[in-house]
């Protein structure tokens, strides 16, 4: 099944025009193949997410986006625009915002001074002070308490949504989320939920999010893209992926509830 949208198409879904575009990306190291001819399509105010088994080339696949790794083949364009190479912060200011699996906070640092450098070093077109961008998204993560507290003394969950926080701040027109739920208890989790949601119903930010509690990711995605070896397997509605037979065989197990 690969009933999403290619590359380059326009959305014809309500979403309009895609805001990302990854158009037949490959890259190797050495001689192992990561990514072949990957392609996909992230719409304005879309929650798309993107999963499959451990090694699949998920996170390469955000690296590609954000220019940590130059693709052998294939493009990534913003709202139309090519990115593919440039450097990282230039792809920040100009729209791409990201957390990572292993939280990357300054641990000595507030949690409004962590913010901060998203807001200061981030979309150098936004308008406002950075502080009360930086009050802002700090407020709509839920740690408008927290603003003076080192993030070497928040918990997991928190220094988690301080990183998406510090995204926002950088006022993205899409947010990447690198297993935002990992290390997570169930309340937590829904509180992650809420926050995800948040992010596209209040602030009109896309997110492309890679996620192993698949349950988390049918409820939320308005799409879902599956990698395994480096391909992409499906494209689609939840319902439609969960469903597919090379999903089910490469990752799932069994079909999800």
């Amino acid at each position: 099944m690969h009933g999403g949208v290619s590359a380059g198409a326009r959305r014809d879904d309500g979403h309009g025009d895609a805001v990302l575009e990854v158009a037949g990306v490959s890259i190797a190291f050495g001689g192992l193949k990561v990514l072949t001819d990957v392609g996909f399509a992230v719409g304005r105010r879309e929650i798309v997410g993107l999963i499959g088994p451990n090694g699949a080339g998920k996170s390469t696949c955000f690296n590609v986006i954000t220019s940590v790794y130059r693709p052998d083949a294939g493009d990534v364009r913003l709202r139309g625009k090519r990115i593919t190479g440039l450097r990282p912060d230039w792809i920040c200011r100009h729209g791409v915002a990201r957390t990572f699996q292993l939280v990357r906070t300054f641990q000595r640092m507030t949690a409004l001074q962590n913010v901060m450098v998203g807001a200061v070093y981030g979309n150098d077109q936004a308008g406002g002070k950075p502080e009360t961008r930086a009050l802002d998204a700090l407020a709509l993560v839920g740690l408008a308490d927290q603003r003076d507290r080192e993030a070497a003394q928040m918990t997991l969950s928190n220094r988690r949504l301080l990183e998406i926080a510090r995204a926002l701040a950088a006022q993205p027109a899409i947010v990447l989320l690198d297993e935002p739920m990992a290390g997570l208890n169930p309340v937590e989790i829904q509180q992650m939920i809420a926050v995800i949601r948040r992010i596209r119903d209040e602030r009109g930010v896309c997110v492309l999010w890679v996620e192993h509690k698949v349950d988390a990711i049918m409820s939320v995605c308005d799409r879902v893209v599956v990698l395994d070896q480096g391909r992409k397997i499906a494209d689609g509605p939840p319902a439609s992926v969960v469903a597919d037979r090379n999903v089910i065989e490469a990752y799932l197990g069994e079909p999800v509830a």
